[in-house]
């Protein structure tokens, strides 16, 4: 069967940037307790009139560029974000005329930090069925528009950056090597716990007429909410079993690993899962300090950069991780 292969990678961030002390004017915290707890020293917040779209587009473009290709080669899009332009439609059908990809396939994921490897693993099959042959998967937040600096919220707001990133998937060069591209995906989720780390308002579970209420503004229900402890702890446990898995999957050691890209959750996540899965620290491509969370534009973002640093090229075997919000979890190996 023919496979799939990563052609190129592209990411874009906002200028502005964001440190600690610009956020201790936005709510009550300190940039000792913020790197204490999260490692986070900056983060980048995209301008009042800039979308999910706008930093979007040229984070696809440099993805598609990358791959030498046009954008006219592209056949299906997918984007993930939990910050879209607008409520509905799907996101993604914002892009697609930023793009001018008219009259091609589009897909609207929602799956949360996991993002890319959902989108992955849908980009994957696609390739490797031949229903498509260049996609283009593109993951874009602009969390800093869902900061709620109140106590409840700020556990979660000091951590959020801005920013894109993209990959294109089409086919490897030989259909029988089976040795390179996108090597196996694994995919989990765990809904039981959904409300860990969600937002409650609007939606049709609230037991009323109303879409949105002036209580759901004034009761922070518009907002994030999390349990910090339940998300940790989660987020290591299932980051680091998905690690295993997976290479048990593909009769692989930590050993044959020549990169780990995790989801840039926070600093301490990512300390907690290198100590229990025993990788070498020089093994683990980090950048949560610069960039803060992004959610589903960490792993786009680093791979792009790992790969623009060097330290992903050709040959490489490279593990993805991330964990998220559902709950959701998933890994992809792939050999560039």
């Amino acid at each position: 069967m023919p496979g799939s292969r990563i052609l190129g990678t592209g990411h874009y961030l906002p200028p502005k940037v964001v440190t600690n002390f610009d956020v201790m004017k936005m709510m009550e915290t300190s940039n000792e307790f913020i790197v204490e707890r999260t490692g986070v020293r900056c983060r980048r917040h995209a301008e009042p009139e800039v979308s999910a779209t706008d930093l979007a587009v040229p984070a696809a473009r440099a993805a598609v560029e990358d791959a030498g290709l046009k954008m006219s080669d592209i056949d299906f899009l997918i984007m993930n974000t939990i910050t879209p332009d607008h409520a509905d439609p799907g996101c993604v059908c914002f892009l697609q005329p930023k793009l001018g990809l008219k009259g091609i396939g589009v897909l609207d994921i929602r799956q949360q930090c996991t993002g890319l490897i959902y989108g992955l693993s849908i980009a994957d099959h696609f390739v490797r069925a031949g229903t498509y042959r260049h996609v283009l998967v593109v993951c874009s937040e602009v969390l800093s528009k869902r900061i709620d600096g109140s106590y409840d919220g700020r556990n979660i707001a000091i951590l959020l950056g801005d920013g894109a990133g993209a990959v294109v998937v089409g086919p490897t060069d030989d259909a029988t090597d089976d040795q390179g591209g996108i090597i196996s995906t694994i995919l989990h989720a765990d809904g039981s716990l959904a409300k860990a780390l969600y937002t409650a308002a609007p939606g049709s579970a609230l037991g009323r007429i109303e879409h949105i209420t002036k209580e759901d503004i004034d009761t922070g229900r518009v907002h994030f909410r999390m349990d910090g402890k339940t998300v940790f702890e989660n987020g290591v446990a299932r980051m680091s079993e998905a690690i295993f898995e997976i290479l048990e999957t593909n009769g692989l050691t930590l050993q044959d690993v020549d990169v780990l890209i995790p989801h840039q959750a926070n600093l301490r996540m990512l300390e907690a899962i290198v100590e229990r899965v025993g990788i070498p620290e020089e093994k683990v491509f980090v950048n949560v300090e610069e960039y803060g969370n992004m959610a589903s534009a960490c792993l786009p973002i680093a791979l792009d950069q790992a790969r623009q640093s060097g330290m992903v090229g050709e040959g490489k075997l490279v593990l993805m991780v991330a964990f998220g919000s559902g709950f959701v979890w998933a890994a992809t190996l792939v050999r560039f």
